[in-house]
């Protein structure tokens, strides 16, 4: 009998490159399994511990910390060494202490950061879906494919950011995708960079949703997908 479906396993050399793992040690690497965020854009649970924070030395042990329910993501124990961990998503370690934040950085689309405990159960998120039902009630999708229905008074749009308490999802604060609001970057060669809103334009039939930013006393302008509201005057929680 044929065999079905693709090839589940990963090559090294096929791998992110914002991964850190040697690209020769061996042939094959994790494979992510499907989850909030895409292949492209995050790190296997396993990937995260052993290669990039250096917890274990060898995919058993991240297995068996894994299975153990000893690394929590975004307030839930996740059991699975290839479960994807993305943008802005917060990794606690309880057994050690410390408590991570996956944030855009120079060069890497996601790196973890080290975060006080008074911020462990905060997240930002960005509306990337809006849709309106009967009643009065709107559902939020957000970057990390959570979902919020709520009531109409908080009036948000696509491309403004909400601070959730995980694993709650209460909405703490939000801020808006206006002018002069601080936003980073989380794709292409200024990933990383934090910047002032400058200007907003419509997008069109052929163009997109464009945001202009200010930073180092330069300016650019980018597609409003890959530019992430963080605050007004400074960022609503550490992402640095």
């Amino acid at each position: 009998m044929a065999k079905m479906g693709g090839n589940k396993r990963t090559k090294r050399s096929m791998a992110p490159a914002f991964w850190k793992i040697p690209r020769k040690e061996s042939q094959f690497t994790v494979t992510i399994s499907p989850g909030p965020h895409s292949k492209k854009e995050s790190y296997p649970i396993a990937v995260l511990i052993r290669d990039v924070l250096g917890l274990v030395k060898t995919y058993r042990e991240a297995k068996t910390v894994i299975y153990e329910g000893k690394i929590l993501v975004d307030g839930i124990a996740r059991k699975a060494p290839d479960f994807p961990v993305g943008l802005m998503d917060v990794v606690d370690i309880p057994s050690i202490g410390k408590t991570y934040r996956l944030v855009p950085i120079q060069g890497k689309p996601i790196y973890p950061v080290v975060i006080s405990e008074s911020e462990k159960n905060l997240k930002l998120c960005k509306i990337e879906v809006k849709k309106t039902f009967r009643k009065g009630f709107i559902q939020y999708g957000f970057h990390d494919g959570r979902c919020i229905l709520s009531d109409n008074g908080m009036k948000l749009n696509v491309g403004d950011t909400c601070l959730l308490e995980i694993p709650s999802q209460k909405i703490v604060k939000f801020v808006k995708l206006e002018k002069d609001n601080l936003a980073i970057i989380t794709k292409g060669k200024k990933v990383g960079q934090l910047g002032r809103i400058e200007e907003i334009r419509p997008g069109s039939f052929s163009r997109p949703k464009m945001v202009s930013l200010s930073f180092d006393g330069s300016s650019t302008e980018l597609p409003a997908d890959i530019v992430f509201v963080v605050g007004e005057k400074k960022p609503l929680i550490t992402i640095s």
